[in-house]
């Protein structure tokens, strides 16, 4: 209709911008989670504002906040952002060939025993393949794969100490392996977590998955564990065993397998384990590459 205005459809890159000031609750966030400055990210919500014709953003003295519009506006961008995941895995669907980039983030105790040999296997099949890895705490991960900064977080779910996924992740399982208790003499046959009450122990903090684990399962054999080396280095509490500084109970793969004076049984009467799970984005998971890295990590496993 001659002189009515018509507004632009907004820019989807801007859009993701604004969904994830949303997440992070700040423009310094969402910078961070891009890689780019902050100004950078200010003069892109500016021009959003401009494509859709409404403010977005109040600016506080402390931070911004989303207007009602723009709180609309960053839920319908949640949703395009899905819709853009799942076209590129059906785009990627038309290609035989495992090229490009796929970047992971990982667990220690994982990344020497099944990323490594995983990746380089696969390296050698598919020379178009440019894997990156970063090892982080399972939280870390999943904060970087939801704001888009890797493809692949392989993290780890113990038994007592359960992990809630958001609802557009999805998780397959490519490891799982018992808890073993680790000590620098030999256990008797039988040997359960009560015989071990009076022992001093080495173990994840609290906080962590593991350490909360351990502390339960404890617990419930009816003693409160008496901590003398508390680390997230699963390695250096395999150390701190073979130095004499008391027994724990880890999983398989986080034993420093070559250190002498290791000695490990299962705990007898209860089976404690984890799982290792790979976690995409739900809308990538039939992406060729994701699919192909999972199949890769199970077959290692």
């Amino acid at each position: 209709m001659e002189g009515s205005a018509v507004k632009d459809l907004p820019d989807p890159t801007r859009l993701r911008l604004l969904v994830d000031v949303a997440h992070h609750g700040s423009i310094a966030g969402a910078a961070r989670a891009n890689a780019i400055t902050a100004s950078a990210v200010s003069q892109q919500l500016t021009t959003l504002e401009r494509e859709c014709g409404v403010p977005l953003l109040e600016r506080l003295p402390r931070g911004v906040a989303l207007t009602a519009a723009g709180e609309v506006l960053a839920e319908r961008g949640r949703a395009l952002v899905r819709l853009l995941e799942a076209a590129r895995g059906d785009i990627d669907g038309f290609d035989d060939h495992l090229v490009g980039r796929v970047r992971v983030g990982t667990i220690a105790s994982a990344a020497q025993a099944l990323v490594l040999p995983a990746l380089s296997s696969m390296a050698a099949e598919h020379p178009g393949l440019d894997a990156t890895v970063t090892v982080a705490e399972p939280h870390a991960s999943l904060a970087a794969l939801q704001e888009g900064r890797i493809d692949l977080a392989l993290v780890d779910v113990y038994e007592h100490a359960p992990m809630a996924f958001p609802a557009r992740l999805t998780t397959t399982t490519v490891h799982s392996e018992p808890l073993v208790l680790i000590g620098r003499e030999p256990f008797r046959r039988g040997t359960t977590l009560a015989d071990l009450a009076d022992e001093p122990w080495v173990m994840p903090p609290a906080e962590a998955a593991c350490g909360q684990a351990v502390r339960y399962a404890c617990r419930q054999a009816g003693f409160e564990p008496q901590v003398r080396w508390e680390t997230d280095d699963l390695q250096l509490l395999s150390r701190a065993v073979a130095a004499g500084q008391g027994v724990t109970l880890l999983p398989r793969l986080a034993i420093d397998v070559d250190r002498p004076g290791l000695h490990t049984v299962e705990p007898a009467g209860v089976r404690l384990g984890r799982e290792i799970r790979a976690v995409v984005r739900a809308g990538e998971r039939d992406r060729p590459l994701l699919k192909a890295v999972t199949e890769a990590l199970q077959s290692t496993a």
